[in-house]
């Protein structure tokens, strides 16, 4: 019997889970013992001939399901797995060598909680525009939750990269299999966040994303109809965060267009699905022929429609959806007069959804309530008070500095605050500023080397 059970569902990709399987047999000494779980969900490809013959050093298991979905997939491992630590793989990540220990040890030193680590993509040759939108959206989103004290939201819990313990795992009820492809880490973080179970992240624990060999125009229509159903279904069973979901803005909202796009999603499927099928094509061509707005304007009707027909699976003819509680929030007044550690420890111990921060008689700044974040705690009181300070204090002091009116400060964007307040982020964005350039002038070399 081992301490942690990594758990990997899978569906036909045989030989990028024996790439994954190879490098989790590479982990570095000293990895504290696991073993290695793969759901096979409807494999129909050589992936129990090759777990069969695939030969490691650590105890690898296989359960075969019928094709349930990833959510279900990861249930099902949940129950079998001997670990009571488990650690949720996807099957297109690359982890790094010191991926296991680097969650065991997170949770050695802040046991009870969720850890999340990065898979960024697999850096690699991408022209497209696809590619380099999907690429974008990943490394925003791990570079955004490794910010020093960062408040997580539902929608920074991805299972593709995390750990808990099993027996919180149960305790939750697991993934809610009403969300059987789309949105089950979402709606799994949010019901850890109301239970107010802390989520941390864990840079060490890396993987990198093969998103470029999995992830198409094509999948990527069919995933919009499959978050269309969930994000309908989320709002019925947590209608207090429904108007984070896109579906907010069709469901109930009167006017023409509005019930027009209705209509269509819930009666014209049948004439207009198969029109719709064509977007991949179509994008293609225009991205060859250059015409870079048309595409985007394409796009966004294709993905529109998808998520509609799938938010009318579940909708039907009543595209309501049903009312939220408005409770009233009560707002932790924190003094520094009292000293930073007794504020750190006020907010660990009340775990507030909001607060209001004075230094004595003078009002330093609000710790709003987020809808779907996580309650403050400790960890987030010394990053944010020094976002508090640079937004108050450094644009006042660049407008005097530029000679400009100092009542007109100038905006600080998200990227300049991040850099800021994270040292390795910096330091991250002057090697890559380093390689541009070192490429840069390799290139113009060759260049000229060429017109000689």
């Amino acid at each position: 019997m081992v301490d942690i059970s990594v758990i990997i569902p899978t569906h036909n990709r045989a030989a990028m889970l024996r790439s994954l399987l190879s490098k989790l047999d590479a982990q570095r000494d000293g990895t504290p013992a696991f073993e290695v779980l793969v759901v096979a969900d409807g494999c129909e490809d050589d992936t129990s001939t090759m777990l069969s013959s695939l030969p490691t050093r650590f105890p690898l298991r296989t359960l075969t399901l019928p094709g349930v979905g990833p959510a279900l997939a990861r249930n099902a491992g949940s129950q079998v797995a001997s670990g009571r630590l488990l650690i949720f793989l996807d099957d297109d990540i690359v982890p790094g060598e010191n991926f296991v220990r680097a969650h065991a040890a997170e949770h050695q030193c802040h046991p009870g909680g969720v850890v999340m680590g990065p898979y960024p993509p697999l850096p690699h040759i991408a022209k497209d525009r696809f590619r380099l939108t999907a690429r974008a959206w990943w490394t925003r989103h791990f570079e955004r939750v490794s910010r020093p004290g960062h408040q997580f939201a539902f929608t920074d819990v991805l299972t593709g990269n995390l750990s808990l313990d099993a027996e919180l795992f149960h305790a939750m009820g697991g993934l809610d299999p009403q969300f059987a492809h789309a949105r089950e880490d979402f709606e799994f973080g949010l019901r850890l966040i109301k239970k107010g179970v802390p989520i941390r992240f864990a840079p060490e624990a890396l993987g990198y994303h093969l998103e470029h060999q999995t992830t198409t125009l094509t999948r990527k229509m069919v995933r919009r109809r499959q978050e269309g159903r969930s994000d309908a279904l989320m709002a019925r069973k947590h209608p207090d965060i429904q108007r984070l979901l896109a579906i907010h803005r069709f469901a109930g909202r009167k006017g023409w267009k509005r019930r027009l796009q209705r209509t269509i999603a819930t009666h014209a499927g049948s004439v207009l699905d198969p029109l719709v099928e064509a977007g991949p094509r179509v994008l293609q061509m225009l991205e060859k022929a250059g015409l870079r707005r048309l595409y985007d304007k394409v796009e966004r009707q294709c993905n529109g429609y998808h998520y509609l027909r799938g938010a009318a699976e579940v909708l039907g003819e009543d595209w309501r959806l049903p009312t939220a509680s408005t409770d009233e929030i009560d707002v932790l007044e924190i003094d520094l007069d009292q000293g930073l550690e007794a504020a750190e420890a006020m907010l660990a111990e009340r775990r507030p959804l909001a607060a209001r921060i004075v230094n004595g008689t003078v009002h330093v700044g609000d710790m709003a309530h987020r809808i779907g974040a996580e309650p403050w705690d400790a960890r987030h009181f010394r990053p944010w008070l020094s976002r508090q300070a640079i937004h108050r204090y450094l644009p006042v002091a660049l407008a005097e500095w530029q000679g400009q009116p100092v009542n007109v400060p100038p905006p600080l964007s998200d990227f300049t605050l991040n850099t800021l307040n994270n040292p390795s982020f910096h330091a991250h964005m002057i090697e890559q500023h380093v390689q541009w350039m070192e490429a840069k002038l390799r290139s113009k070399l060759y260049d000229n080397t060429r017109k000689s």
